[in-house]
């Protein structure tokens, strides 16, 4: 759209909600129209509180309606049981002052009037009811009854607890029924039990009444009664009933119904729907009962719509907004999803406890208000009634892939290179709770909220955000009883997470996987977690420390904290952090003199690569997994030998797979085998960058040693060990980041030919990742924690990459292999005689190797 042309918004529904949406947006200089169902504005017979979050929240955008003259500001909070008796006077006056805002009690008509007055110039249509919409490239058209269109940039849905707009967004859905009927009323009415600015709620069994002063003589009352939902949903009854279910209550009860003649007298349902995680989708969202409605047991059903409003205009208020409305509004939603849905949870869970209907229930009821100090309820109070304010916008990622990262992209779109990370949780663990805590995580991480736009049409690949698109968790359940249960998270990483793609069009470039096997106890239930990341966003490091920070994040809501969602800092690519003398022609003069040796060194030593058993076209290649352990005593045994030979484990580890490889081959003279080394730089970028800040940060280095046929395994392991020291003292690695830019494909046309060049020519088609050992805990919250470890994808990369990691008392290996370049019998054969290798090498006595499968 041209940027001098204001942005057009069609908000759908002109109750509280929209017309506090079209008031915000014209303040923010969008263009408004509104749109209501029914053929005349008229507000239903009742009363409602303006709380001095939303008088707040308003005032951020210079927006004062003056609600003071049209309705009774409220000066005391009270709650009574049905006989007029006191059972806490709330500090609700001394809050409001606290907070800097009264709360303000008026009828539903009064602020219909006080925002369309406020919205000025906005277009009204009623008669409009809309039955959908469709989006494309210039924006959105909304489908009405009676055949007419609208078309706009951006749609809000504030058509309330029954919204067209969020039918055709999630579709139908069953509403929670509160299991009572609530009487609404306003009438003029004097009592000498009343003082002005009043707020009186009354308790009996399985009822509660309401009357408020709302001002100009006129006194606002509700009362509730447990009842069927099938009754509730179609009231028939008569005042006369009504007066009879509060016959026994105190004097101004009976009297504010006595007072109210009975065709202003209004029966209505009180329902909620289960809260919904996602508000919309492109250029469309949800605001206020369309989005989350609550019932209305903590008066702030029109505070909420009042607070989304607000924090819209504000988002799309900001620089950039109007550039990429989807992640305004995606942006919007994220910084109220949290709020609303604490509102939300806590209406239902209060009307719950007042809607006591037991002896027993009452008690607790009553005795909670008696007895709770009055710095925790004036704390409570200060929570629901201080607008939150508008959060800093999110960091998003909106760059070209590097050189590095369109590497791992070229490689990732030709066959899926993933890499997946994986724990196993004891104890009883719900999906709901992982699935917010992986919000939470999104939330955190910029890298986490985006997708990558392809390079048609000659453009680059690139980073783009996005955003209400969560984190995919897939649940798969297995019977205790199934034999195969124990190792049901091998087929699923091998059957899907390795297998395929993840969706990098559309993000987010991470998914999860839940494999439950219910216990016969909850303590006894067992849940193996993956998670599978994209390379061009994850490392090994990045994977491992995303895994750890779900489940942490878990744990905090499991104990009632409600973790932080504020968003890290964006980074830029691993090459624009690179120290400045491995930049500009600094840089170049390193990699140049780096590749000349490596070259010299590769057409001295001829170095074998792993031999290919078949060939196989880059796009029929896929990922396989074989698994392998170290118990506690051999991982003892082997980091006792490798100190003892001056070697690291990574040494040993690595000379163990190239023996391996080469007895494979038949190898029967002494022969240079490659071999890469992954090695984490993030310590040594400018700024450093912190292990638990998502990315890939790590450059693979290919080492050429000596096999020699029958000699002991530790000369190999040392000079391993030496090599990768002397390499990384030198700091090639990070020279070989620079690498791709410099040689690596710089268009499509290029991407065949390269990976032609590195599958049948380059450095090495064998690597062992070995993140050494992990600080992964084995408790966290109230679960226990096993089995930490990591599988690489390998695409186009290679034919054998093994990761290992050491944690939770083992050390896990597993070997991952292209299917018929290596096929499953010789992976397995390969796994088996590294481990066997390794074992014989770090025992002093023969034995037979123990391989845990």
């Amino acid at each position: 759209m041209a940027t001098n042309q204001p942005l057009k918004a069609l908000v759908i529904g002109a109750g509280i909600g929209g017309l506090a949406c079209a008031t915000a947006l014209r303040r923010v200089g969008i263009d408004v129209t509104l749109y209501e169902r029914a053929t005349e504005l008229r507000a239903a017979g009742s009363g409602l509180s303006v709380m001095s979050n939303a008088v707040n929240a308003l005032a951020t955008l210079g927006i004062d309606l003056r609600l003071d003259r049209r309705g009774q500001i409220a000066t005391s909070f009270t709650v009574l049981d049905h006989r007029g008796r006191d059972i806490r006077d709330l500090p609700f006056k001394e809050v409001c002052e606290q907070v800097g805002a009264p709360s303000v009690c008026l009828s539903r008509s009064d602020l219909q009037e006080a925002l369309l007055e406020a919205a000025g110039d906005c277009r009204l249509h009623l008669g409009a009811a809309a039955t959908g919409f469709t989006t494309d490239d210039t924006g959105v058209t909304v489908h009405f009854e009676d055949g007419r269109t609208a078309h706009g940039d951006l749609l809000i849905g504030a058509d309330g607890f029954h919204s067209a707009i969020r039918d055709h967004l999630v579709g139908p859905e069953t509403s929670q029924d509160s299991g009572y009927v609530c009487w609404l009323g306003i009438v003029p009415f004097h009592h000498p039990g009343l003082t002005p600015g009043s707020v009186r709620h009354y308790w009996g069994s399985g009822q509660r009444f309401g009357l408020i002063d709302i001002g100009h003589g006129r006194y606002y009352w509700w009362g509730t009664k447990n009842m069927p939902a099938a009754r509730s949903h179609a009231w028939d009854g008569t005042k006369d009933e009504i007066a009879h279910a509060y016959a026994d209550w105190t004097d101004e009860v009976r009297a504010v119904i006595e007072a109210t003649p009975p065709e202003d007298i209004l029966a209505v349902p009180s329902r909620d729907r289960t809260f919904l995680e996602r508000w919309g989708e492109g250029p469309v969202t949800l605001l206020g009962d369309a989005a989350h409605p609550m019932l209305t047991t903590l008066g702030q059903g029109s505070a909420m719509a009042i607070e989304d409003a607000v924090v819209l205009a504000h988002t799309l208020a900001e620089p950039g907004a109007h550039d990429d409305l989807p992640l305004a509004l995606r942006t919007y939603e994220d910084r109220r999803r949290d709020r609303t849905r604490a509102m939300v949870a806590a209406s239902r869970a209060m009307s719950d406890l007042e809607q006591a209907d037991t002896p027993e229930q009452r008690k607790v009821r009553d005795d909670y208000f008696r007895l709770t100090p009055r710095e925790e309820l004036a704390r409570q109070n200060a929570e629901a009634l201080t607008f939150p304010g508008i959060p800093e916008p999110a960091p998003h990622v909106r760059r070209t892939l590097s050189p590095l990262e369109r590497w791992y992209w070229i490689a990732d779109r030709t066959s899926p290179l993933n890499g997946v990370f994986r724990t196993r949780v004891h104890g009883p663990l719900e999906l709901p709770l992982l699935r917010r805590a992986l919000d939470i995580l999104q939330s955190r991480h910029p890298l986490l909220r985006t997708a990558i736009s392809g390079d048609t049409g000659g453009a680059a690949p690139a980073f783009r955000p996005v955003g209400g698109r969560p984190i995919p968790l897939r649940n798969v359940r297995t019977p205790a009883a199934d034999p195969d249960a124990d190792t049901r998270w091998e087929h699923e990483v091998n059957e899907h997470e390795l297998a395929e793609h993840l969706d990098w069009r559309n993000g987010p470039l991470l998914r999860t996987v839940v494999i439950t096997r219910e216990g016969a106890e909850r303590e006894d239930d067992v849940h193996d977690l993956l998670l599978t990341a994209a390379h061009c966003i994850a490392d090994g490091t990045t994977g491992l420390s995303l895994l750890r920070e779900w489940i942490d994040i878990a744990a905090q809501l499991a104990a009632g904290e409600e973790p932080s969602p504020t968003s890290r800092r964006t980074l830029p690519s691993a090459e624009d952090l690179l120290p400045h003398h491995h930049r500009g022609e600094a840089g170049t003069a390193a990699l140049t003199a780096l590749m000349e040796r490596d070259e010299s060194e590769a057409r001295r030593l001829q170095p074998r690569r792993v031999t290919p058993s078949q060939p196989v076209p880059f796009h029929q290649r896929r990922t396989r997994m074989v698994h392998r352990t170290l118990t506690g005593g051999e991982l003892e045994l082997l980091v006792g030998a490798c100190k003892r030979h001056d070697v690291t484990v990574h040494g040993a580890l690595a000379a163990a797979m190239v023996t391996a490889v080469a007895q494979e081959a038949g190898t029967p003279e002494p022969t240079h085998f490659s071999i890469g080394s992954p090695l984490d730089f993030r310590a040594e970028l400018d700024p450093a960058v912190s292990h638990d800040e998502a990315g890939t940060y790590a450059a693979t280095l290919p080492s050429r040693v000596l096999y020699r046929p029958g000699t002991p395994l530790w000369p190999m392991a040392r000079a391993i060990s030496q090599d990768l020291a002397d390499r990384r003292k030198r700091e090639e690695h990070l020279s070989l980041v620079n690498l791709l830019g410099r040689s690596g494909p710089s268009t499509s046309t290029d991407d065949e030919t390269f990976m032609r060049y590195m599958d049948e020519q380059g450095p090495l088609n064998l690597c062992l990742s070995n993140l050494g050992r992990h600080d992964f805990p084995d408790r966290t919250g109230p679960w226990r924690i096993t089995d930490t470890q990591l599988i690489a994808g390998i695409s186009v990369t290679g034919a054998i990459v093994a990761t290992a990691l050491t944690s939770h008392n083992q050390l896990t290996w597993n070997f991952s292999h292209i299917d018929g370049i290596v096929p499953a019998p010789r992976a397995h054969h390969i796994a088996d005689a590294s481990v066997h290798t390794l074992l014989s090498a770090i025992r002093t006595a023969p034995d037979t190797p123990h391989v845990s499968h």
